[in-house]
């Protein structure tokens, strides 16, 4: 039976694992932290004690890959996707709503977006001939940033501004005048002019690394390991081949392959590895700022609301999403909203408490409702790393860009070409895509 090594164990390491495993490999992964799902986890707040992830995490049923290993691991029903897509869209004026419930697909995204109040009968005109252009593959984006592609096409500004941004920010977590258009097209055709179901929201229910516990138990099963707090610190290559590994615990690991799913900066760390090769897929990266507050009134109807004009960006009401909620929680604070702000590198520098204090002030702009409601606790999480910042000069390598140094060696990640953003679903896709190309190269039973 062959074996691999899987370092990383976050979405794109996980599923090269499972996927490696199934097809009959003794599956090793070893993950640095003490805990998997990399930046994608959850932990107890200490004030309130309530489970919040390390960052609000937003899903949709285009997710394939992400939503397969749920399903494998028997945690998808802690996902729960929307009827059908519907955006609340709110400002200091009124709040307006993206309905594609009335007709099936894209027809009914289309539909939406000639609905959709808040903007001119031009700019919603502008919004939809665009999509079906995109729909059509009438429209190229090689070497443009979305701002670019966005003014080629005649957008206009209220248009760029109360639509296309908040699509940007929340699905590339980059500005618009520094993100990769073909990311864009990329997410407008999976997400927006699929299938009814691909373009529904999704909601985790409960911590993200609840979602994924089963995992341990799931590879022991098929023969796997796991090993946690624990790292790769040099790969042993013999002839154009890694042969095994020297982990940080002293221990060595004889495999037939590995796949790497860790970022590109901690690959350069590992001895064996070309550093200066790794260096050609450098990148900037864009931070994630999420804001959880707690307060004395349940002040939010719905479950989550786009926010414009505004540097929140994403609203998300805990109490309606969430379903691990101890009442005596809930009782102390009835409301629990978590907000998010992508791109945000200038927000990062802040002082915590000045983050909460502006997120506050600007909910009780957008919300009449908050009026009596009290501030009763906030935390504030910066992920001033979370994603690559994906320009349409970066170059992203292929999943076997490191057969130079070795054929048996994979590469997996978030920052690795999939054709998607640097997403849990762009991770998973990564992961599955690495180990197929590894167990198709080297079918087990042939040269073992």
């Amino acid at each position: 039976m062959r074996s691999v090594l899987v370092i990383g164990a976050g979405w794109a390491g996980i599923s090269a694992a499972m996927a490696a495993a199934e097809r009959g490999w003794t599956v090793h992964i070893v993950e640095e932290r003490p805990f998997i799902g990399g930046r994608s986890r959850s932990f107890v707040d200490k004030t309130t004690g309530e489970t919040i992830d390390n960052g609000q995490h937003l899903m949709m049923g285009c997710y394939h890959s992400a939503l397969s290993i749920l399903e494998r691991l028997e945690t998808r029903s802690f996902v729960e996707l929307q009827r059908h897509l519907c955006v609340p869209f709110v400002d200091a004026r009124e709040t307006t709503i993206l309905d594609a419930g009335r007709l099936p697909g894209s027809l009914g995204v289309a539909l939406g977006i000639a609905r959709l109040k808040g903007l001119s009968v031009a700019s919603r005109l502008k919004i939809l001939r665009l999509a079906v252009k995109i729909k059509l593959g009438m429209v190229k984006a090689d070497g443009w940033t979305c701002s670019e592609f966005l003014e080629q096409h005649r957008q206009t500004t209220e248009g760029i501004a109360r639509f296309w941004e908040p699509i940007i920010l929340a699905t590339l977590n980059s500005p618009a005048d520094k993100a990769d258009a073909t990311l864009l097209l990329a997410v407008m055709n999976l997400a927006f002019m699929g299938s009814s179901t691909d373009s529904k929201l999704a909601f985790p229910k409960r911590g993200l690394s609840e979602l994924l516990s089963p995992l341990p138990e799931w590879l022991a099963k098929r023969g796997g390991f796991l090993r946690t707090s624990t790292r790769c610190e040099r790969l042993e290559l013999v002839g154009g081949n890694v042969v095994g590994a020297k982990l940080s615990d002293g221990s060595e690991v004889i495999v037939d392959a590995v796949i790497t799913a860790i970022p590109h900066q901690a690959l350069k760390r590992v001895e064996g590895i070309d550093s200066g090769l790794v260096s050609k897929w450098d990148s900037e990266t864009s931070p994630i700022i999420s804001v959880y507050l707690w307060y004395s009134e349940a002040w939010m109807t719905s479950d989550f609301a786009a926010a414009l004009g505004t540097t929140i960006q994403w609203i998300f009401n805990r109490r309606q999403i969430s379903d691990e909620v101890d009442i005596a929680v809930s009782n102390a604070n009835p409301g629990h909203v978590s907000l998010t702000i992508s791109a945000g590198a200038e927000i990062a520098t802040h002082e915590s408490g000045q983050i909460i204090d502006e997120a506050d002030a600007e909910l009780r702009l957008l919300f009449p409702s908050m009026k009596s409601a009290r501030l009763t606790h906030g935390l504030v999480i910066k992920e001033k790393r979370a994603t690559p910042l994906i320009t349409p000069s970066v170059i992203r390598p292929r999943s076997n860009a490191l057969h130079s140094l070795a054929s048996n060696l994979w590469i997996a990640g978030d920052w690795v070409d999939t054709g998607l953003p640097a997403t849990i679903e762009g991770a998973a896709v990564s992961g599955a895509r690495a180990a197929e190309l590894m167990c198709d190269a080297m079918p087990i039973g042939q040269d073992e």
